[in-house]
């Protein structure tokens, strides 16, 4: 009798030790971060050519940073990138997510002469799940990192690199 007590004890406990650890872990977000964001946007941009890529400019502005925190990275669309500080304006960050240009595979009727294709490079381990319009800023206060969930992101107009012209110099 004693020692089914004990089962019982043991198992209740090892079930209430799993449960609490498991919501500890679900609260990735921090409510109330030492900075607010004043304005929070996105441009796509467009490069000439395939080869040279897309990707997307974030550009966030900060109000009331506290000391000790340090603003480095953002995560949008399934990119991340660390945020650079604007060199005239402490308050204003930029991010450059650049999506990997597509390589140029060798497609063959024999699939034995495909063997060599490289493997496409699929990001499985993007850490949030994120709608379109929301990005998480990564920082550090004392030493210790904390994540912020922006769910006001504006879509700018694009950019489009020009292409050059090659018949441009032949008068």
């Amino acid at each position: 009798m004693m020692t089914k007590k004990i089962t019982i004890l043991f198992t209740a406990l090892v079930l209430l030790s799993v449960l609490f650890s498991c919501t500890s872990n679900s609260k990735i977000f921090e409510e109330n971060p030492p900075f607010s964001v004043k304005e929070a946007t996105f441009q796509n941009w467009f490069a000439g050519a395939q080869e040279f890529g897309k990707g997307t400019h974030v550009f966030l502005e900060m109000e009331n940073i506290t000391q000790n925190t340090q603003i480095d990275s953002i995560y949008f669309r399934g990119l991340a990138d660390v945020l650079q500080k604007d060199p005239n304006n402490p308050l204003k960050y930029k991010g450059n997510l650049k999506a990997a240009a597509k390589q140029d595979v060798v497609l063959h009727e024999n699939p034995i002469k495909e063997i060599n294709n490289p493997i496409p490079n699929i990001q499985k381990d993007f850490r949030f799940d994120l709608s379109p319009n929301e990005a998480v800023i990564s920082y550090h206060k004392n030493n210790k990192r904390y994540y912020y969930k922006v769910t006001h992101l504006k879509e700018i107009e694009p950019l489009n690199y020009p292409s050059t012209n090659r018949g441009e110099n032949n008068n």
